[in-house]
């Protein structure tokens, strides 16, 4: 088993992330809240946020029921500790930090919200052959706010290790899980186990610790899996398909009928209700266009024959929607706070260590025809 990563080194990194730009780091995430949601008040927000940072840093879980969990514990009270001093964080900054997404989740939405929106995020599909071998292909899609283009990738990774990667699925309202301390449940995932069957175990049994994303992982033997958890409170694993392709897409389920996806269409619905806000909304259409987007994905991944080309997946992540899945300041109501982008779309050839990425312009405007190519 390997050594655990050093909370100290960790927290040092965040640090040095957070004090390069402060006002974005900190101030950000609540501003775009408040954006959302004018109608909260900020002070409110701060204050609940971090008394609910300083409940969950108390709530340490069983470790007769998690006994993985006793050196993992100590990893995030040291590196919440050494955070707020080397990030010179006070309680309320930690808190940002730590727990604002989670807490807006839990409570804050509850007591306080009246209109939020979002922005339907990325997609990730696995094909373990096509004409070039194993893919691995991914839409990032985000506002184009904050978009700055990314450097040059310096490593292509080891295909023989445990692979994985994640879009957004979260809810505006999630009841509260029993568990409520921040044990990193996908960084110990990864360190403990090395193959799908043990994630898949793994994730399922700390299922309370984590949520708000939907996951593929695939490892040396070709065995992937699609995990969503757009809930702390439930989990949805789903088996690759005839071809062993396993594909997530986000912010949505792609069961509507599953536990977790009767789950959240019940708590989309108590949030509309709760504050009046109908089924004609930005909210409304915001679902819509999520159920879309995956169902334009579950439908090409099974529509491509047993070995795809390479360029026709590709084709389909960067081609613009309604063709492809590459959003080009999609708004999907008049009154949505958000306009959606694919900022950008990588593909990684294992048998060739070849990374293809392509980049859309910090403006907004413009998405190369061409990638950018990166062999190792």
């Amino acid at each position: 088993m390997p050594a655990l990563p050093d909370p100290a080194a960790a927290a040092q990194a965040d640090a040095e992330r957070i004090n390069s730009n402060r006002a974005y780091w900190l101030g950000m995430p609540v501003d775009r809240i408040i954006a959302d949601s004018p109608f909260l008040d900020r002070a409110v927000l701060l204050a609940g946020t971090t008394a609910f940072h300083k409940e969950r840093m108390a709530k340490v879980p069983s470790l007769t029921k998690y006994p993985e969990a006793k050196p993992w514990i100590e990893y995030a009270l040291t590196h919440d500790r050494e955070l707020r001093r080397r990030g010179n964080l006070d309680d309320t900054e930690i808190a940002i930090v730590q727990s604002l997404t989670k807490y807006i989740c839990f409570r804050g939405y509850k007591q306080a919200a009246r209109l939020a929106t979002a922005d339907e995020k990325c997609r990730v599909a696995w094909f373990p052959e096509t004409d070039r071998g194993p893919l691995h292909i991914k839409n990032v899609d985000d506002p184009i706010t904050h978009w700055k283009h990314h450097p040059a990738p310096t490593s292509f990774g080891n295909p023989d290790n445990l692979s994985s990667d994640g879009v957004g699925s979260g809810l505006h309202i999630d009841d509260e899980p029993e568990e409520l301390f921040p044990l990193p449940a996908l960084r110990m995932a990864v360190h403990h186990t090395n193959d799908v069957p043990a994630v898949t175990e793994f994730l399922t049994r700390y299922s309370p610790f984590w949520g708000g994303g939907n996951y593929v992982f695939h490892d040396a033997k070709k065995r992937s899996v699609a995990i969503e958890k757009c809930s702390h409170n439930f989990i949805e694993v789903f088996q690759p398909d005839e071809h062993g392709r396993s594909y997530v897409s986000g912010m949505t389920c792609r069961d509507a009928n599953s536990p977790q996806g009767k789950y959240q269409d019940a708590k989309r619905r108590q949030f509309l209700d709760l504050f009046g806000l109908g089924t004609e909304g930005p909210d409304s259409a915001f679902w819509a266009a999520c159920r879309k987007f995956e169902a334009k994905l579950s439908a090409a991944v099974h529509g491509f024959p047993r070995v795809p080309r390479f360029d026709d997946v590709c084709k389909l992540f960067t081609g613009l929607w309604p063709e492809g899945l590459n959003k080009a300041g999609l708004k999907v109501h008049p009154r949505s706070g958000l306009v959606g982008y694919t900022l950008m779309t990588f593909a990684s050839l294992a048998d060739e260590r070849t990374i293809y990425r392509w980049q859309r312009s910090e403006d907004g405007k413009s998405f190369p025809a061409e990638p950018e190519v990166y062999r190792f």
